[in-house]
Protein backbone atom coordinates (compact mmCIF):
# COMPACT_ATOMS: atom_id res chain seq x y z
CA UNK A 1 0.00 0.00 0.00
CA UNK A 2 1.41 3.35 -1.04
CA UNK A 3 1.80 6.34 1.25
CA UNK A 4 -1.11 8.09 -0.50
CA UNK A 5 -3.43 5.13 0.08
CA UNK A 6 -2.41 4.91 3.74
CA UNK A 7 -3.03 8.62 4.26
CA UNK A 8 -6.47 8.65 2.63
CA UNK A 9 -7.51 5.44 4.36
CA UNK A 10 -6.39 6.70 7.78
CA UNK A 11 -8.32 9.95 7.37
CA UNK A 12 -11.38 8.08 6.15
CA UNK A 13 -11.33 5.60 9.05
CA UNK A 14 -11.42 8.49 11.54
CA UNK A 15 -14.60 9.88 9.98
CA UNK A 16 -16.08 6.40 9.59
CA UNK A 17 -15.55 5.51 13.24
CA UNK A 18 -17.07 8.79 14.38
CA UNK A 19 -20.05 8.42 12.02
CA UNK A 20 -20.74 4.87 13.16
CA UNK A 21 -20.57 5.83 16.84
CA UNK A 22 -23.02 8.70 16.28
CA UNK A 23 -25.45 6.46 14.37
CA UNK A 24 -25.30 3.77 17.05
CA UNK A 25 -25.90 6.42 19.71
CA UNK A 26 -28.95 7.72 17.83
CA UNK A 27 -30.25 4.17 17.46
CA UNK A 28 -29.89 3.47 21.18
CA UNK A 29 -31.56 6.77 22.12
CA UNK A 30 -34.50 6.15 19.78
CA UNK A 31 -34.96 2.57 20.94
CA UNK A 32 -34.66 3.56 24.59
CA UNK A 33 -37.35 6.21 24.18
CA UNK A 34 -39.66 3.68 22.50
CA UNK A 35 -39.21 1.03 25.21
CA UNK A 36 -38.62 3.11 28.31
CA UNK A 37 -42.02 2.11 29.71
CA UNK A 38 -41.29 -1.60 29.14
CA UNK A 39 -37.96 -1.27 30.93
CA UNK A 40 -39.53 0.56 33.86
CA UNK A 41 -42.56 -1.70 34.36
CA UNK A 42 -40.53 -4.81 33.62
CA UNK A 43 -38.16 -3.98 36.49
CA UNK A 44 -35.20 -4.11 34.10
CA UNK A 45 -31.92 -3.38 35.84
CA UNK A 46 -28.90 -1.79 34.21
CA UNK A 47 -27.41 -5.21 33.46
CA UNK A 48 -30.51 -6.39 31.58
CA UNK A 49 -30.74 -3.18 29.56
CA UNK A 50 -27.04 -3.29 28.65
CA UNK A 51 -27.31 -6.95 27.71
CA UNK A 52 -30.29 -6.12 25.49
CA UNK A 53 -28.34 -3.42 23.61
CA UNK A 54 -25.26 -5.62 23.33
CA UNK A 55 -27.42 -7.90 21.17
CA UNK A 56 -29.46 -5.18 19.45
CA UNK A 57 -26.55 -3.17 18.04
CA UNK A 58 -25.01 -6.04 15.98
CA UNK A 59 -28.44 -6.84 14.57
CA UNK A 60 -28.65 -3.33 13.08
CA UNK A 61 -25.05 -3.06 11.88
CA UNK A 62 -25.82 -4.22 8.30
CA UNK A 63 -28.29 -1.33 8.02
CA UNK A 64 -26.01 1.26 9.66
CA UNK A 65 -22.84 0.44 7.71
CA UNK A 66 -23.93 1.90 4.32
CA UNK A 67 -25.03 5.15 5.98
CA UNK A 68 -21.80 5.48 7.95
CA UNK A 69 -19.74 4.67 4.84
CA UNK A 70 -21.54 7.29 2.75
CA UNK A 71 -21.27 10.03 5.38
CA UNK A 72 -17.59 9.35 6.13
CA UNK A 73 -16.72 9.29 2.43
CA UNK A 74 -18.43 12.64 1.91
CA UNK A 75 -16.52 14.17 4.80
CA UNK A 76 -13.06 12.88 3.91
CA UNK A 77 -13.30 13.73 0.19
CA UNK A 78 -14.77 17.16 0.93
CA UNK A 79 -11.96 17.81 3.43
CA UNK A 80 -9.29 16.82 0.91
CA UNK A 81 -10.91 19.08 -1.65
CA UNK A 82 -11.19 22.03 0.72
CA UNK A 83 -7.46 21.69 1.56
CA UNK A 84 -6.66 21.67 -2.19
CA UNK A 85 -5.06 18.25 -1.81
CA UNK A 86 -7.16 16.77 -4.60
CA UNK A 87 -6.21 19.62 -6.93
CA UNK A 88 -2.51 18.99 -6.23
CA UNK A 89 -2.87 15.26 -6.82
CA UNK A 90 -4.68 15.83 -10.10
CA UNK A 91 -1.94 18.23 -11.18
CA UNK A 92 0.51 15.40 -10.53
CA UNK A 93 -1.46 13.13 -12.88
CA UNK A 94 -3.40 11.14 -10.26
CA UNK A 95 -6.92 10.41 -11.53
CA UNK A 96 -9.98 9.88 -9.33
CA UNK A 97 -9.98 6.09 -9.66
CA UNK A 98 -6.36 5.90 -8.50
CA UNK A 99 -7.01 8.39 -5.71
CA UNK A 100 -10.01 6.53 -4.34
CA UNK A 101 -8.93 2.93 -4.84
CA UNK A 102 -8.18 2.37 -1.15
CA UNK A 103 -11.71 3.52 -0.26
CA UNK A 104 -13.26 1.27 -2.90
CA UNK A 105 -11.29 -1.74 -1.67
CA UNK A 106 -12.34 -0.97 1.91
CA UNK A 107 -15.98 -0.74 0.80
CA UNK A 108 -15.72 -4.20 -0.78
CA UNK A 109 -14.37 -5.56 2.50
CA UNK A 110 -17.27 -3.97 4.37
CA UNK A 111 -19.67 -5.49 1.84
CA UNK A 112 -18.24 -8.90 2.69
CA UNK A 113 -18.54 -8.11 6.40
CA UNK A 114 -22.16 -7.06 5.92
CA UNK A 115 -22.90 -10.29 4.07
CA UNK A 116 -21.32 -12.32 6.86
CA UNK A 117 -23.32 -10.43 9.49
CA UNK A 118 -26.56 -11.02 7.60
CA UNK A 119 -25.75 -14.68 7.10
CA UNK A 120 -25.17 -15.60 10.74
CA UNK A 121 -24.47 -13.07 13.48
CA UNK A 122 -27.17 -10.42 12.88
CA UNK A 123 -30.07 -12.92 12.77
CA UNK A 124 -28.87 -14.49 16.03
CA UNK A 125 -28.43 -11.06 17.63
CA UNK A 126 -31.89 -9.93 16.51
CA UNK A 127 -33.56 -13.04 17.95
CA UNK A 128 -31.67 -12.67 21.23
CA UNK A 129 -32.55 -8.97 21.52
CA UNK A 130 -36.21 -9.51 20.69
CA UNK A 131 -36.36 -12.45 23.11
CA UNK A 132 -35.04 -10.26 25.92
CA UNK A 133 -37.49 -7.52 24.99
CA UNK A 134 -40.40 -9.98 25.01
CA UNK A 135 -39.42 -11.11 28.50
CA UNK A 136 -39.38 -7.50 29.70
CA UNK A 137 -42.70 -6.80 27.99
CA UNK A 138 -44.24 -9.88 29.58
CA UNK A 139 -43.05 -8.74 32.99
CA UNK A 140 -44.36 -5.23 32.40
CA UNK A 141 -47.76 -6.45 31.19
CA UNK A 142 -47.90 -9.30 33.72
CA UNK A 143 -48.84 -11.67 30.89
CA UNK A 144 -47.17 -14.23 28.69
CA UNK A 145 -49.94 -15.03 26.24
CA UNK A 146 -51.40 -13.70 22.98
CA UNK A 147 -55.06 -12.72 22.97
CA UNK A 148 -57.35 -13.50 20.01
CA UNK A 149 -54.65 -15.43 18.19
CA UNK A 150 -55.56 -16.77 14.75
CA UNK A 151 -53.81 -18.94 12.19
CA UNK A 152 -54.89 -20.14 8.75
CA UNK A 153 -52.28 -22.54 7.31
CA UNK A 154 -52.38 -22.53 3.49
CA UNK A 155 -53.47 -25.61 1.56
CA UNK A 156 -54.98 -27.29 4.65
CA UNK A 157 -58.53 -25.95 4.68
CA UNK A 158 -58.22 -25.36 8.43
CA UNK A 159 -58.61 -22.20 10.45
CA UNK A 160 -57.79 -21.74 14.13
CA UNK A 161 -58.97 -19.23 16.71
CA UNK A 162 -57.58 -18.97 20.24
CA UNK A 163 -58.91 -16.71 22.96
CA UNK A 164 -55.52 -17.11 24.63
CA UNK A 165 -52.37 -18.70 23.24
CA UNK A 166 -49.24 -19.37 25.30
CA UNK A 167 -46.16 -19.48 23.02
CA UNK A 168 -43.84 -20.79 25.75
CA UNK A 169 -45.87 -24.00 26.14
CA UNK A 170 -47.54 -24.15 22.69
CA UNK A 171 -50.93 -24.38 24.35
CA UNK A 172 -54.14 -22.40 24.16
CA UNK A 173 -57.47 -21.76 25.81
CA UNK A 174 -60.87 -21.19 24.24
CA UNK A 175 -59.87 -22.75 20.92
CA UNK A 176 -62.03 -23.13 17.81
CA UNK A 177 -60.89 -25.23 14.84
CA UNK A 178 -62.76 -25.13 11.52
CA UNK A 179 -61.90 -27.66 8.83
CA UNK A 180 -63.19 -27.56 5.27
CA UNK A 181 -62.86 -29.85 2.28
CA UNK A 182 -60.98 -28.90 -0.88
CA UNK A 183 -64.36 -27.87 -2.30
CA UNK A 184 -64.95 -25.40 0.51
CA UNK A 185 -67.58 -27.45 2.37
CA UNK A 186 -67.56 -27.99 6.12
CA UNK A 187 -65.78 -31.17 7.22
CA UNK A 188 -65.69 -30.80 11.01
CA UNK A 189 -65.49 -28.24 13.77
CA UNK A 190 -63.93 -28.49 17.22
CA UNK A 191 -64.55 -26.22 20.17
CA UNK A 192 -62.45 -26.98 23.27
CA UNK A 193 -61.55 -25.39 26.57
CA UNK A 194 -57.86 -26.18 26.12
CA UNK A 195 -55.47 -27.46 23.47
CA UNK A 196 -51.90 -28.72 23.76
CA UNK A 197 -49.27 -29.26 21.09
CA UNK A 198 -47.52 -32.61 21.50
CA UNK A 199 -43.78 -33.15 20.99
CA UNK A 200 -44.43 -34.77 17.60
CA UNK A 201 -46.28 -31.64 16.41
CA UNK A 202 -49.82 -33.02 16.71
CA UNK A 203 -52.54 -31.31 18.73
CA UNK A 204 -54.58 -32.63 21.67
CA UNK A 205 -57.91 -31.01 22.54
CA UNK A 206 -59.32 -31.20 26.08
CA UNK A 207 -62.92 -30.86 27.28
CA UNK A 208 -64.64 -29.86 24.09
CA UNK A 209 -67.29 -30.56 21.50
CA UNK A 210 -66.90 -32.16 18.06
CA UNK A 211 -69.25 -31.35 15.17
CA UNK A 212 -68.98 -33.50 12.03
CA UNK A 213 -70.41 -33.04 8.54
CA UNK A 214 -70.98 -35.72 5.91
CA UNK A 215 -68.70 -35.44 2.91
CA UNK A 216 -67.63 -37.40 -0.14
CA UNK A 217 -65.30 -39.48 2.05
CA UNK A 218 -67.93 -40.12 4.70
CA UNK A 219 -68.53 -38.73 8.18
CA UNK A 220 -65.60 -37.87 10.49
CA UNK A 221 -66.12 -39.37 13.94
CA UNK A 222 -63.78 -39.16 16.97
CA UNK A 223 -62.35 -42.58 17.78
CA UNK A 224 -63.35 -44.23 21.05
CA UNK A 225 -59.76 -43.99 22.31
CA UNK A 226 -59.61 -40.27 21.56
CA UNK A 227 -56.72 -40.82 19.15
CA UNK A 228 -57.63 -39.40 15.76
CA UNK A 229 -60.74 -39.53 13.61
CA UNK A 230 -62.42 -42.42 11.81
CA UNK A 231 -64.52 -41.97 8.70
CA UNK A 232 -67.94 -43.59 8.45
CA UNK A 233 -68.32 -44.22 4.73
CA UNK A 234 -72.05 -44.98 5.07
CA UNK A 235 -72.67 -41.25 5.22
CA UNK A 236 -70.86 -40.53 1.96
CA UNK A 237 -74.11 -40.62 -0.01
CA UNK A 238 -75.86 -38.34 2.48
CA UNK A 239 -73.36 -35.63 1.67
CA UNK A 240 -75.08 -35.09 -1.66
CA UNK A 241 -78.40 -34.56 0.13
CA UNK A 242 -77.19 -32.21 2.89
CA UNK A 243 -74.51 -30.61 0.69
CA UNK A 244 -72.25 -30.59 3.76
CA UNK A 245 -74.20 -27.80 5.46
CA UNK A 246 -76.05 -29.78 8.16
CA UNK A 247 -74.03 -31.37 11.00
CA UNK A 248 -74.59 -35.10 11.42
CA UNK A 249 -72.70 -35.62 14.66
CA UNK A 250 -72.46 -33.34 17.69
CA UNK A 251 -70.82 -34.88 20.72
CA UNK A 252 -68.74 -33.92 23.71
CA UNK A 253 -65.29 -35.34 24.42
CA UNK A 254 -62.80 -35.15 27.26
CA UNK A 255 -59.70 -35.64 25.12
CA UNK A 256 -59.13 -35.82 21.38
CA UNK A 257 -55.78 -35.98 19.60
CA UNK A 258 -55.47 -35.32 15.88
CA UNK A 259 -52.21 -36.96 14.72
CA UNK A 260 -52.58 -35.66 11.15
CA UNK A 261 -53.03 -32.03 12.20
CA UNK A 262 -49.53 -30.62 12.73
CA UNK A 263 -49.80 -26.88 12.19
CA UNK A 264 -46.83 -24.92 13.50
CA UNK A 265 -47.90 -21.70 15.26
CA UNK A 266 -44.47 -20.04 15.00
CA UNK A 267 -44.94 -18.35 11.58
CA UNK A 268 -48.29 -16.90 12.64
CA UNK A 269 -46.84 -15.65 15.92
CA UNK A 270 -44.03 -14.00 13.98
CA UNK A 271 -46.54 -12.28 11.69
CA UNK A 272 -47.88 -10.39 14.69
CA UNK A 273 -44.55 -8.52 14.68
CA UNK A 274 -43.26 -5.93 12.25
CA UNK A 275 -40.86 -7.19 9.55
CA UNK A 276 -38.14 -4.94 10.99
CA UNK A 277 -38.36 -6.82 14.30
CA UNK A 278 -37.58 -10.21 12.74
CA UNK A 279 -34.30 -11.88 11.83
CA UNK A 280 -33.56 -13.33 8.41
CA UNK A 281 -34.37 -16.83 9.65
CA UNK A 282 -37.71 -15.68 11.04
CA UNK A 283 -38.55 -13.76 7.86
CA UNK A 284 -37.84 -16.84 5.75
CA UNK A 285 -39.95 -18.93 8.14
CA UNK A 286 -42.92 -16.61 7.61
CA UNK A 287 -42.56 -16.57 3.82
CA UNK A 288 -42.02 -20.34 3.53
CA UNK A 289 -45.00 -21.19 5.75
CA UNK A 290 -47.36 -18.83 3.97
CA UNK A 291 -47.08 -20.27 0.49
CA UNK A 292 -46.45 -18.04 -2.52
CA UNK A 293 -45.52 -14.61 -1.25
CA UNK A 294 -46.49 -13.02 -4.57
CA UNK A 295 -50.13 -13.95 -4.05
CA UNK A 296 -50.32 -13.23 -0.34
CA UNK A 297 -50.57 -9.54 0.48
CA UNK A 298 -49.91 -10.12 4.18
CA UNK A 299 -46.58 -11.84 3.45
CA UNK A 300 -45.18 -9.44 0.85
CA UNK A 301 -43.73 -6.96 3.41
CA UNK A 302 -41.73 -9.82 4.95
CA UNK A 303 -40.45 -10.95 1.54
CA UNK A 304 -39.47 -7.36 0.69
CA UNK A 305 -37.60 -7.10 3.99
CA UNK A 306 -35.56 -10.17 2.98
CA UNK A 307 -34.69 -8.41 -0.28
CA UNK A 308 -33.58 -5.27 1.55
CA UNK A 309 -31.31 -7.38 3.73
CA UNK A 310 -29.74 -8.97 0.66
CA UNK A 311 -29.14 -5.60 -0.99
CA UNK A 312 -27.59 -4.14 2.18
CA UNK A 313 -24.31 -5.91 1.34
CA UNK A 314 -23.64 -4.39 -2.12
CA UNK A 315 -25.10 -1.18 -0.70
CA UNK A 316 -21.85 -0.71 1.24
CA UNK A 317 -19.86 -0.55 -1.99
CA UNK A 318 -22.40 1.70 -3.74
CA UNK A 319 -22.43 4.07 -0.74
CA UNK A 320 -18.68 4.71 -1.05
CA UNK A 321 -18.73 4.72 -4.86
CA UNK A 322 -21.45 7.36 -4.77
CA UNK A 323 -19.98 9.43 -1.95
CA UNK A 324 -16.63 9.99 -3.69
CA UNK A 325 -17.86 11.83 -6.81
CA UNK A 326 -20.82 13.36 -4.97
CA UNK A 327 -18.44 15.29 -2.69
CA UNK A 328 -16.73 16.74 -5.78
CA UNK A 329 -19.89 18.10 -7.43
CA UNK A 330 -20.20 21.90 -7.32
CA UNK A 331 -17.58 24.50 -6.50
CA UNK A 332 -17.00 23.20 -2.96
CA UNK A 333 -17.08 26.66 -1.42
CA UNK A 334 -20.53 26.50 0.17
CA UNK A 335 -20.93 23.95 2.95
CA UNK A 336 -24.69 24.57 3.03
CA UNK A 337 -24.99 23.67 -0.65
CA UNK A 338 -23.10 20.42 -0.10
CA UNK A 339 -25.27 19.49 2.87
CA UNK A 340 -28.41 20.29 0.87
CA UNK A 341 -27.30 18.06 -1.99
CA UNK A 342 -26.51 15.23 0.42
CA UNK A 343 -29.87 15.57 2.15
CA UNK A 344 -31.58 15.64 -1.23
CA UNK A 345 -29.83 12.43 -2.23
CA UNK A 346 -30.79 10.68 1.03
CA UNK A 347 -34.36 11.92 0.67
CA UNK A 348 -34.50 10.70 -2.93
CA UNK A 349 -33.24 7.27 -1.88
CA UNK A 350 -35.83 6.86 0.85
CA UNK A 351 -38.61 8.16 -1.41
CA UNK A 352 -37.68 5.59 -4.07
CA UNK A 353 -37.45 2.89 -1.40
CA UNK A 354 -40.85 3.82 0.03
CA UNK A 355 -42.39 3.82 -3.43
CA UNK A 356 -40.79 0.47 -4.22
CA UNK A 357 -42.07 -1.02 -0.96
CA UNK A 358 -45.58 0.31 -1.59
CA UNK A 359 -45.70 -0.98 -5.17
CA UNK A 360 -44.25 -4.33 -4.11
CA UNK A 361 -46.69 -4.75 -1.21
CA UNK A 362 -49.57 -3.94 -3.57
CA UNK A 363 -48.34 -6.55 -6.04
CA UNK A 364 -47.89 -4.01 -8.84
CA UNK A 365 -44.19 -4.79 -9.33
CA UNK A 366 -42.26 -7.98 -8.48
CA UNK A 367 -40.86 -8.23 -4.97
CA UNK A 368 -37.31 -8.56 -6.33
CA UNK A 369 -37.63 -5.21 -8.10
CA UNK A 370 -39.25 -3.55 -5.09
CA UNK A 371 -36.24 -4.23 -2.89
CA UNK A 372 -33.47 -3.91 -5.49
CA UNK A 373 -34.41 -0.86 -7.55
CA UNK A 374 -33.37 1.82 -4.96
CA UNK A 375 -29.89 0.33 -4.61
CA UNK A 376 -29.50 -0.10 -8.37
CA UNK A 377 -30.45 3.55 -8.83
CA UNK A 378 -27.65 4.47 -6.43
CA UNK A 379 -25.25 2.39 -8.52
CA UNK A 380 -26.32 4.12 -11.73
CA UNK A 381 -25.96 7.53 -10.07
CA UNK A 382 -22.47 6.59 -8.84
CA UNK A 383 -21.32 5.59 -12.35
CA UNK A 384 -22.73 8.78 -13.86
CA UNK A 385 -21.12 11.05 -11.23
CA UNK A 386 -17.78 9.25 -11.54
CA UNK A 387 -17.91 9.90 -15.28
CA UNK A 388 -18.54 13.60 -14.65
CA UNK A 389 -15.63 14.11 -12.23
CA UNK A 390 -13.15 11.78 -13.89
Amino acid sequence: MSTLDKYILAEWLKFFGLSLIVLIGLLVLQDASNHAEDFRKGFAGVNKVLFYYVWLIPSYLPWLLPIALFVSTLFVVATLRRNNEIAVLRACGVNMLRLSRSLLVASLLFSGLSYGLNAKWSPLAMEKAQGLLEVLRGMSNHRNFNSNFEMSPPNTGRRWFFQKFFPSTSSGEGVHLYSRTSGGLDSFRIRAEEVLREKDGSWRFLNGRFIGFAGSHGLPVPSESGEGLVWDVEFAQQAFVSNGSIPIINKKFSTLRLPDVREDPEPFLLMRKKPSELSIRELKTVVAASGAAKGNAAVRPYAIRIGHTFWASPGCFFAVALGIPFALVGDGRSAAAGVSRALGLVLGYYVSRTMGDSLGEAGIIPIEWASGVPVLLLGIAAVWLFWRVR
